[in-house]
């Protein structure tokens, strides 16, 4: 009998725990769709939504390139690249997440899909991503990217 609360014990707590690592995937993938389909539609105030948007709190890290902070990446590369009439994305999707979650903070992989033009040519790319997001007050938020 005392063995069989044990075990009831121990189980009940595994389930809890599954549970709040499979709501944390669910709202870390929330997040990556949301900021993703965000970069889809060109639109940099909702990508801010789900990033670390203070101080240097966010990084990315996209082939060489490197960007320290939410205001040097949005104004030096993501503004610049949306605006130029030289390059024009028809698509950039992430999927196939693979996620992990432990207090507060979570990592999560990726691929990347992008069908974009340069000066009137056509291009495809495949890529893939890590991103690594904390848990706030508002959710879960981007910490750093690394995409190549």
């Amino acid at each position: 009998m005392k063995y069989t609360k044990l075990i009831l014990a121990c189980t009940g707590a595994l389930l809890i725990t599954d549970v709040a690592l499979a709501d944390d995937a669910a709202e870390i993938s929330a997040v990556l769709e949301s900021y993703s389909l965000a970069l889809a539609a060109e639109d940099v105030g909702a990508a801010e939504t789900w990033v670390l948007a203070e101080g240097e709190d966010f990084t990315v890290f996209e082939g060489s390139g490197r960007d320290v902070g939410w205001v040097s990446y949005r104004d030096h590369h993501l503004a610049p690249e949306f605006a130029s009439e030289d390059v024009s994305f028809q698509v950039y999707d992430w999927s196939g997440y693979t996620i992990r979650a432990d207090g507060n903070v979570g990592v999560a992989t990726f691929d990347i899909r992008m069908e974009y033009s340069v000066r009137g040519e056509n291009r495809e790319r495949n890529g893939h991503g890590t991103a690594i997001l904390s848990r706030t007050d508002d959710g879960w938020r981007i910490r750093h990217l690394h995409t190549s």
